[in-house]
């Protein structure tokens, strides 16, 4: 097999082999730990190589040579309009804990089954039917054609706000029913979108700048690009699913990397159908009692120093809906239930560094004893609700004892 060697061919080469190598860890992985998200994005990988496979053949002379050409131009390699549902696929199986592509969910694939027909179609009308040229008479590959291009560029973009859309969804979620949120922000969605958002945005300027699609030259950069950022999902993602896996694996939660599914509530805290309440039982004005008995529980029992404590968890304690107790927070703290349960450990963790009752303890070892499950989390909300470090408000505490005790 000829391959011509050279810098841009070998680059493209090295970023191929290597997402080979990524989507069967991934693939592997999934099946190991049943993580579907794993075999989602092992897909998407795949699918990204050979997205840069007629660049990466084409400038080692494919593209100039009999039976080489014909592959390139009848393989269906850029299967374009695939990638965006896949990454929607990804997220929401990270990020939902029951979600599954069933039922009508298959018809986000349909615009790219009917472009692989499509691809398929010609192949089978050229080669065997007309023994002849018809549809590749003008010389050039289908899959480079600009309103292909155009069109699934789009359908990413879309997609890729799908997804952000779920992102936001459950990011909201977590702060209004978990008390551990930091926990399980899922930076790496983060970044596996704004590496989205960047390949997109790179796509673009190209389209711009060199609007013919079937050209080579400089839309090597973009290959080049999109091939790198590949890569760093393939990477990154590869290394969560593993870090996922043996942390849930070994979790005496027993949860998914996921805890909140599209109902509402952690499946690990779901009520039973006697607690359901209607919605019109959801608290419209404060209730005293109410409050003052959710007080109690969090004042008097330190409810708050549950490092897992969820929301259905304490509106179980409080004999109510955990709907009903969510507006009951909202509108009497004028704040989620994350943020709630958090500044009652914050605040305890200032009583007892101001008592001197912990000097045996670290800044962590009373942070834990309040209800704080990590040191990041532990330091990311005390500058949230303070807009100080710890270690700032205990040199600020020292100054005022010593202050004290000279006067």
């Amino acid at each position: 097999m000829e391959f011509n060697l050279n810098y841009q061919s070998v680059l493209l080469l090295f970023f191929f082999l290597q997402g080979l190598v990524f989507a069967v860890l991934l693939f592997i992985n999934g099946r190991r730990y049943q993580q579907r998200s794993s075999t989602w994005l092992a897909a998407w990988v795949l699918l990204s190589c050979m997205y840069i496979t007629p660049w990466m053949c084409g400038h080692a002379g494919w593209y100039a040579r009999d039976g080489y050409r014909e592959f390139l131009f009848f393989a269906p390699l850029q299967q374009f309009f695939f990638l965006g549902p896949i990454i929607y696929f990804y997220v929401s199986s990270l990020l939902q804990v029951d979600f599954r592509v069933a039922g009508k969910k298959w018809l986000h694939l349909l615009p790219g089954t009917l472009y692989l027909l499509y691809s398929l179609g010609l192949f089978v009308i050229d080669i065997f039917l007309l023994d002849e040229y018809y549809f590749y008479a003008d010389g050039r590959d289908k899959d480079l054609a600009p309103w292909y291009q155009i069109t699934g560029l789009a359908i990413m973009s879309y997609y890729l706000a799908m997804s952000l859309q779920v992102y936001r969804q459950y990011y909201r979620r977590i702060f209004d029913e978990l008390s551990y949120a930091d926990s399980v922000l899922f930076k790496w969605v983060r970044q596996f979108l704004m590496a989205l958002l960047f390949i997109i945005l790179l796509r673009l300027s190209f389209l711009v700048l060199f609007p013919e699609w079937g050209s080579f030259g400089q839309k090597w950069y973009y290959y080049v690009g999109f091939a790198a950022l590949a890569y760093f999902i393939a990477f990154r993602g590869y290394r969560h699913a593993i870090i996922s896996a043996h942390l849930f694996a070994s979790s005496e939660l027993k949860l998914d990397p996921v805890v909140v599914p599209d109902e509402g509530l952690p499946v690990s805290d779901t009520p039973s159908s006697k607690e359901q309440m209607s919605e019109q039982a959801i608290v419209e004005e404060v209730d005293p009692e109410a409050l003052a008995k959710l007080q109690s529980l969090m004042e008097k029992e330190r409810y708050y120093e549950e490092p897992a404590l969820t929301l259905t968890q304490l509106a179980q304690r409080m004999d109510t809906h955990p709907k009903a107790l969510s507006a009951l927070i909202n509108q009497g703290f004028g704040v989620n239930f994350n943020d709630f349960v958090n500044r009652y450990r914050v605040e305890a963790f200032q009583a007892r560094v101001r008592a001197g009752q912990d000097a045996h303890l670290t800044l962590l070892g009373i942070a834990l004893a309040c209800g704080f499950n990590s040191k990041s989390t532990f330091n990311r909300v005390f500058k949230r609700h303070t807009g100080m470090r710890p270690a700032e408000f205990l040199a600020t505490h020292k100054k005022i004892v010593e202050t004290g005790a000279k006067s």
